[in-house]
């Protein structure tokens, strides 16, 4: 198949759960015969050899961060501000330029951000489009706003939840097939638009990248792992130091945390302490990972999946997260993975792990043969190819 794919951001490196959806789906599609055009919404514009393995990889230029300006003139628009950053004009010109001169056979979406260039495409050529949804995004903005105690940040982003609930339930529906990552974000996506066309398919980890490492592990440490420019990874790490750590310290006073992800805000920057590593973008994360005695994910926020919870369960590593860290994975407390959603019931957890060795070795254990069964992407891309014959044969 011919597929033309459309992105927020170059998806290699793959540092994030999207950039990693995104980046193997092309690899292993293309791994698979098909042929790919992918199109970058983005603020960096350099060549990737590796992407250039797998597509034609075409950059548009736009800068897509935050502003002041931006956050205030957006209280004045119908359009939700963390999907107009991504509208371009530009990126509307050339994309139908490419489309007249190439045939393709459908169009894949990478995320909501991008979902309005698919009403554009649909409008003006016809072509079968399919959105890649990462998480359901009104989900995500409704625990932010929920979780805000600042009266004017919780009633802007209140107002930027129902824009963001009307956007996504209206435009989901013009999709041939939504690509829902999780079971429940499906059910979500069907109660705001029973009209929206759906399958389920997971995320995955490449299990010949993340495997076990057989390296010595320093005691007493904790590692996290998300990009800090995600502000429900910051908001988590808060959260963990604010009222997790001290409790762990308590019991344990030679306990360390290791903070791995790039961009991180000054909020998390100040936090650095002898114990309290910060490390921003790390090139290789795996060692990091790999020497660490506990990886946690105490998200608050979140839909979708985690796709650094696959990472450590291939890693084969001991984990502990919150229910919403964990969504969408089908892990079993106390076998593979521990949960906890309390302050009081994470710290306790954390202190049992890092005290019992045979323990983190048997949820390591049972974590990997979880991965090995149902996490690989070559099963995955199968998934996918099968969806968009049948979305061609109908």
């Amino acid at each position: 198949m011919k597929i033309f794919q459309i992105s927020t951001r170059a998806p290699y490196p793959p540092l994030n759960g999207g950039e990693i959806v995104a980046y193997n789906t092309i690899k292993y599609l293309s791994m698979r015969g098909h042929d790919i055009i992918l199109i970058s919404i983005t603020d960096k514009k350099k060549k990737i050899p590796e992407m250039e393995k797998y597509c034609r990889w075409i950059p548009i230029q736009k800068h897509t961060g935050s502003t002041i300006i931006g956050l205030l003139s957006n209280l004045f628009s119908k359009k939700p501000y963390t999907i107009s950053k991504y509208h371009s004009n530009e990126a509307k010109r050339i994309i139908l330029e490419i489309l007249k001169k190439v045939n393709v056979d459908l169009v894949h979406l990478d995320g909501l951000h991008v979902a309005y260039y698919g009403a554009f495409i649909k409008q003006k050529l016809g072509l079968p489009i399919i959105l890649r949804e990462h998480n359901v995004e009104t989900k995500i903005m409704e625990r932010f706003y929920k979780n805000q105690h600042n009266p004017f940040i919780k009633l802007y982003a209140y107002f930027q939840y129902k824009k963001l609930y009307n956007y996504e339930a209206k435009i989901s529906e013009i999709f041939d097939r939504c690509f829902m990552i999780t079971k429940k974000d499906e059910k979500l996506i069907k109660q705001m638009n029973p009209k929206a066309k759906t399958a389920v398919i997971t995320s995955g980890v490449d299990t010949s990248y993340f495997s076990p490492i057989e390296i010595e592990e320093e005691p007493y440490s904790i590692i996290s792992v998300g990009s800090m420019d995600w502000m429900p990874n910051v908001e988590s790490i808060l959260w963990f130091h604010n009222k997790i750590l001290p409790q762990v310290k308590e019991k344990i006073p030679q306990a360390k945390l290791y903070v791995i992800g790039k961009a991180p805000p000054n909020c998390i920057r100040k936090l650095k302490n002898e114990d309290i590593i910060v490390t921003g973008f790390v090139e290789d994360v795996r060692n990091y990972i790999a020497k660490c005695q506990v990886f946690i994910v105490p998200l608050r926020t979140g839909s979708g999946m985690r796709i650094k919870i696959l990472v450590a369960l291939a890693m084969r590593k001991a984990i502990i997260s919150t229910s919403v860290g964990c969504e969408g994975i089908e892990v079993t407390d106390g076998k593979n993975i521990h949960i906890a959603d309390t302050p009081e019931d994470f710290a306790q957890k954390i202190v049992k792990l890092l005290n019992n060795k045979e323990e983190r070795r048997n949820i390591g254990k049972e974590g990997l043969k979880l991965v090995k069964d149902k996490y690989q992407w070559e099963r995955i891309a199968e998934q996918i190819e099968g969806e968009y014959k049948k979305i061609l044969e109908a």
